[in-house]
């Protein structure tokens, strides 16, 4: 089941789409196509041929998440406006989440989007934590000579800890 934007929905995210660089051939339809991927949370080589191909669809999602373009759509998502594409933005950006930046997952953790987020929380990265670990190791390390037994080791874990686990990712 796949429910094509409507007019309206589409007018909300066209501003939010770029439109230099290399230019996909028909924004909306691959919206569209990357929605009902989202959505039907199959593969991408089952994507029906109406939308395009597969390949380029699934290329112009991961462009558009380097490039910030889906941490905008998330982030407009969680807006009362956009309340209508909340839901497939969402699937879509966790579709995207293994080419993520540590900027999107802070994002992801600000907006606390939860239909986003590919994984459960401790398995995402978290700047926050990995911040106070180093803060904490760079005091530490002011006079190495007083450094509690144990410190180092335990920051070290913090900071894997801090840095997720990919291999957790669920993004179908």
């Amino acid at each position: 089941m796949h429910i094509s934007l409507t007019d309206a929905e589409y007018a909300l995210l066209h501003p939010l789409i770029p439109h230099h660089g290399r230019p996909a051939q028909d924004r909306r339809r691959v919206l569209d196509a990357i929605f009902h991927v989202a959505l039907s949370r199959r593969p991408w080589h089952e994507m029906p041929a109406r939308f395009g191909k597969a390949d380029s669809v699934h290329r112009q999602l991961r462009r558009w998440m380097r490039a910030g373009v889906m941490d905008t759509l998330l982030r407009a998502a969680m807006t009362p406006g956009f309340a209508s594409l909340r839901s497939r933005i969402s699937l879509a950006w966790r579709r995207a989440a293994r080419v993520a930046s540590m900027a999107s997952f802070a994002l992801l953790r600000e907006l606390d989007a939860r239909e986003a987020r590919p994984a459960a929380w401790h398995h995402l990265p978290d700047r926050a934590l990995s911040e106070t670990v180093q803060k904490v190791v760079s005091r530490a390390l002011e006079n190495p000579w007083r450094i509690p037994r144990g410190l180092l080791t335990l920051c070290g874990k913090l900071l894997k800890q801090a840095g997720g686990d990919p291999r957790k990712w669920r993004t179908r």
